[in-house]
């Protein structure tokens, strides 16, 4: 687990920036002890929909803030004596039909749901805001606290639960009451909250238990309580060992939900199927905290980001167990929370213990060099700012699409003349493999030589070569960049075997990304074919196999000493083959394919499809340019497979996807073992270290044979899981 002490000297002169404050219209007497961690919500209303708006609670006083950074005009949109003590106030839909969101305020013994209304003032003193009551309900038991929600997955609004301070639950619909249960072992009633993903509720008891019950579970305890013996057992308990003092609930993705509790001295997260995602233990007492999302639920990449304030008035924020930052706050904050406001989008709202409050941002002046002049942070124009961002997009696009001249590319091909050959393949006399395990694959490498012509080198900025090929081909360089040409450039590098494995791709696709003077990029591609003599060889013939490929032409059968030209027809013919019939083994997996030639009928012949598979591309390709070399362009060609042939490779595909699922679930299987070995030699190490330095030195006898014996295990999960890499990409 991480903490906050950890990135203390990286970050210990970053303060919270003040952008306002409602110091100035805070009373100077202040009650202490009339807040608490839900005085304070953050909500848009429609009369107010360019900035989000502040609602605060005070004793009999409710709030309404709309901040400005021009701290000389007042920020108060509306300020209302209730005259009634206030213990939570909450926003949502809480009425039928209603479009703008409402205000709920819990009283101990009623509650009250207001909207907010906007009225244009017929004089020179504005606009008028009203707090108009829509329903006050009264009930008879106390209240503690009150969750809401879609309770029942309901769409046209929030139902309301109050919790009592004897740890009743009453549900009501707007001024209705619905029903009531009582929950065991609640001496103190602590958070409650609505997980709207899974229709449930989290109830945090003084037994320091959070328990999960769903809302029908509830419904039904309900109307069996009076009977005996009858017990609501939770769908699932988490024994926290420690008193939670707030809860949160925030939707993660489009079918789970996270639930955020903070204890004592640790904060947790679950998802509301029970399982717990990460726990972080504080060194330092936690007051409040806030979850957010950066980005939506929905995408894959969103975050998950947890903002918490200390005693010592600091803030830290986590994702997962990473401290991202820390900082200073302005005060003690008892509820922390964001907004996005017309001017500061993504601000941070604190309420402090006295009943201020202050809206921040994160920044940092670090004094790096005290004898330097102090940094000071010029506010820039945001108008200014955004029309010298658009200024530099417009160029961007125009470089980008190129809008002035669309026969760029032509251009280029005009300015470099490109030309891409394979050379035959040649021994590896360097032996640049020695140390390597396949050795006798990288005897033979074949060279790529590129020759680029340039009329006008001062045209072209740079020219950045890639190499693509599928395994098991490799290059000795697959990247080429070239800052500068002169006149003509010879580029070599090498392809060869690197593993064992299926050639499922016999050519090279080259391409080349070319920066002109102006900036302007164009990409042009080759593509060339592979000597089959890099990775076949002629073996003796095999006369038969078990599976057939026919291909049919219009033509009569080539000799295949004019196809296969890589090899000699002395090499092509010495293992026993002839014009009509010759067998190859791949240098990689030692297995063969035959083809043979009748009339105007080739077959290829394999035990397995991928053996015709990888030489059939090459085969074709070599025919149509034989034809056209003989200038004959009426040729033609289909291939010939019947309904055994397509069943037979219909099922070998299947078992092929079967089997590379079982080599993934043992990959998976050995990379979780070898996560644990790791984590238990880096125990041991922790410990034998201890030994070491202790006084004096313990028996480490035990603990050396130990980490012996983790360590070898280790080196054979690594080689069973290259071992397994390899199994899963052939």
């Amino acid at each position: 687990m991480q903490n906050g002490v950890n990135n203390y000297f990286i970050i210990d002169m970053a303060v919270l920036k003040p952008w306002w404050t409602s110091a100035r219209q805070q009373l100077d007497e202040t009650v202490p002890g009339v807040q608490n961690a839900c005085s304070l919500k953050v909500e848009k209303f429609n009369s107010h929909s360019d900035s989000d708006c502040i609602v605060i609670s005070e004793e009999y006083l409710l709030k309404i803030y709309k901040p400005l950074p021009n701290q000389d005009t007042s920020n108060i949109v509306l300020e209302s004596q209730l005259g009634e003590i206030i213990l939570q106030i909450e926003t949502g839909k809480f009425l039928a039909g209603s479009v703008d969101r409402q205000i709920l305020v819990l009283h101990p013994q009623s509650y009250a749901i207001y909207t907010l209304e906007r009225k244009e003032g017929h004089t020179d003193a504005g606009d008028q805001n009203v707090l108009k009551l829509m329903i006050k309900h009264s009930f008879t038991r106390k209240a503690e606290s009150l969750t809401h929600g879609p309770f029942g997955n309901v769409k046209s609004r929030n139902f309301i639960c109050i919790q009592g301070i004897e740890g009743s639950l009453s549900f009501f619909d707007q001024d209705t009451f619905l029903f009531m249960c009582i929950l065991d072992n609640i001496i103190i009633p602590g958070p409650i909250c609505y997980i709207a993903s899974c229709d449930s509720f989290v109830i945090c008891k003084s037994t320091w238990i959070l328990e999960i019950y769903s809302y029908q579970q509830l419904r039904e305890f309900s109307e069996l309580n009076v009977r005996q013996n009858k017990k609501n057992i939770p769908q699932w308990i988490y024994n926290a060992g420690e008193e939670v003092t707030s809860v949160q609930v925030i939707q993660t993705s489009n079918n789970f939900s996270s639930i955020i509790a903070l204890g004592e001295r640790h904060l947790y997260c679950f998802q509301d199927n029970g399982l717990m995602k990460f726990m972080i233990k504080f060194d330092y007492m936690p007051t409040c905290f806030y979850a957010y999302l950066i980005g939506w639920f929905y995408e894959p990449g969103a975050r998950l980001l947890v903002m918490v304030a200390s005693d010592d008035a600091k803030l830290y924020v986590y994702e997962n167990t990473s401290l991202l930052w820390s900082c200073d706050l302005l005060d003690v904050p008892i509820s922390i929370s964001r907004c996005f406001l017309k001017t500061l989008p993504g601000g941070i709202v604190t309420l402090s213990n006295t009943g201020v409050v202050t809206v921040c941002y994160l920044g940092t002046e670090p004094d790096l060099n005290s004898n330097a002049a102090p940094m000071i942070n010029e506010e820039g124009d945001p108008e200014q700012i955004q029309s010298e961002l658009e200024t530099v997009e417009e160029a961007l696009q125009a470089i980008v699409e190129n809008k002035e001249d669309n026969s760029n590319e032509s251009k280029i091909d005009e300015i470099i003349k490109i030309k891409a050959d394979v050379s035959k393949p040649v021994q590896n006399l360097n032996n640049d493999f020695k140390h390597d395990n396949n050795e006798a694959l990288h005897l033979l490498m074949c060279p790529i030589v590129i020759i680029m012509t340039c009329k006008d080198p001062k045209l072209i900025q740079n020219v950045q070569i890639t190499y693509a090929c599928c395994a098991p081909f490799t290059f000795s360089e697959a990247i080429i960049c070239l800052d500068n040409i002169n006149g003509t450039e010879i580029i070599e590098t090498q392809i060869f075997l690197s593993s064992e494995g299926d050639v499922s791709e016999t050519a090279v696709d080259i391409l080349f990304t070319i920066t002109d003077s102006a900036g302007k990029i164009s990409v042009l591609s080759r593509k060339i074919m592979l000597p089959i003599s890099l990775y076949c060889c002629p073996i003796d013939v095999v006369p038969e196999n078990e599976i057939k490929l026919f291909i049919n032409s219009n033509h009569s059968c080539v000799k295949f000493a004019e196809i296969f030209t890589d090899f000699s027809e002395k090499e092509l013919f010495q293992y026993g083959g002839s014009s009509e019939i010759v067998t190859f083994s791949y240098r990689a997996i030692k297995k063969t394919v035959t083809f043979k030639s009748s009339g105007e009928q080739y077959s290829i012949e394999a035990d397995d499809f991928p053996e015709i598979a990888s030489i059939l591309d090459y085969f074709v390709v070599k025919l149509m340019d034989h034809f056209a070399r003989m200038g004959l362009t009426d040729f033609r060609f289909y291939i010939k497979c019947d309904k055994d042939f397509l069943k037979q490779l219909i099922h070998n595909f299947l078992k092929s996807i079967e089997a590379h699922a079982r080599e993934r679930i043992t990959l998976k299987s050995l990379e979780d073992d070898l996560d644990i070995l790791q984590k238990q030699f880096t125990l041991i190490q922790k410990r034998l270290l201890v030994q070491y330095g202790s006084l004096p030195p313990g028996d480490c006898d035990q603990l050396e044979f130990l980490m012996k014996d983790t360590h070898k295990r280790i080196q054979d999960s690594v080689h069973k899981i290259i071992q397994s890499r390899e199994n899963v990409c052939r």
